[in-house]
């Protein structure tokens, strides 16, 4: 059974067109041999030319899109980036976000350029607030001391930061303390990513994987932090369905509508709400959950390796919000 989307209002339709994000992955080759990629098998040799990246985006911003993201592989390793940037920018384009490992931002040039060009929001993608952690599961060495040198120059910048943390062996039972460093050091937007058990992934699961069961208290310690921090509603979880967070539900990434197309290298185009149900499974229980038309369920691959997930139905909503003074301040990066 596919998830219910809901019905849209005239306002509802608006306010998606003006939060509508088109991602455009630029690359499938990166500088790193991450050991949870999820990309292992892709040709690290396919990669999307300018003219029909210039196409995507002319079309995009005509269709009413308004926030730009461009990912890879590794997309800072493409050396008309700052070109195609430059060209988002032109067209209108006022958000336009880049997901990175951040090891081509130790470069202060070359990110000075970056923001020049037009970038307004940099997402990172840290694992550990430990070198060693990082650089092993990266598979590069010094990729975190350079990263950390990439954040401090775009720090320099009026530029928005946030970091995807990859939930792993070596780092769920730490996130409230890996977040609490990000937190010091800038950055106040967070997504908890649990992996999908594909490609390296996969292959690497008995050396990186940890249940979703495991982790659930670390998730809501680290939500329970971001609320001390006036931050509450600034972390969200990906692949981690509500009933993994109890109480705090509604930070689970998919309950409402993505509102996101994606084109690959090779220009196939993904709308994200079209499918957000393939490769998920639905138990007994979840007909009885007040989620059970908006929730996709549970990875099958998941269910390959870990078994029949352990969980109750949740009870009720439970409305999420800040309290206490803030802290930190936030980016209050969506897309």
């Amino acid at each position: 059974m596919r998830r219910k989307i809901k019905n849209k209002t005239n306002n509802d339709m608006k306010n998606e067109s003006l939060n509508k994000c088109y991602e455009i992955i630029l690359n499938y080759n990166c500088n790193a041999k991450c050991l949870f990629c999820s990309q292992g098998s892709f040709d690290k040799s396919l990669n999307a030319s300018f003219s029909d990246i210039a196409k995507n985006i002319y079309s995009a911003y005509k269709k009413g899109y308004r926030r730009l993201g461009f990912t890879g592989g590794e997309p800072l390793l493409r050396p008309d980036i700052i070109k195609i940037i430059s060209l988002a920018k032109s067209i209108g384009f006022s958000f336009i976000r880049i997901q990175t490992n951040g090891i081509k931002l130790v470069d202060k040039k070359f990110a000075d350029q970056l923001v020049d060009a037009g970038l307004t929001v940099c997402k990172f993608s840290f694992l550990s607030d430990e070198a060693k952690v990082h650089d092993k599961l990266l598979g590069v060495k010094g990729a975190w001391k350079k990263a950390m040198l990439g954040l401090k120059n775009l720090k320099e910048h009026k530029i928005r930061v946030g970091t995807n943390i990859l939930i792993n062996k070596y780092n769920f039972d730490r996130l409230p303390e890996i977040i609490y460093f990000f937190l010091e050091k800038g950055i106040s937007n967070f997504v908890m990513i649990y992996p999908m058990y594909i490609g390296s992934m996969r292959e690497n699961h008995l050396k990186l994987g940890v249940s979703l069961y495991k982790a659930k208290k670390y998730f809501i310690s680290a939500i329970k932090l971001m609320e001390k921090s006036g931050l509450s509603d600034e972390i969200l979880f990906l692949n981690v369905p509500p009933c993994f967070l109890k109480g705090h539900e509604s930070l689970s990434i998919g309950l409402e509508n993505f509102n996101t197309l994606v084109t690959d290298p090779s220009g196939i185009k993904t709308d994200l709400d079209e499918n957000a149900d393939k490769a998920k499974l639905r138990f007994p229980l979840c007909r009885t959950c007040i989620f059970k038309e908006k929730c996709s369920g549970i990875d099958k691959n998941y269910v390959d390796i870990w078994g029949l997930p352990k969980f109750s139905s949740p009870d009720k909503k439970k409305k999420i919000s800040s309290f206490g003074k803030k802290v930190f301040f936030s980016d209050n990066e969506r897309c």
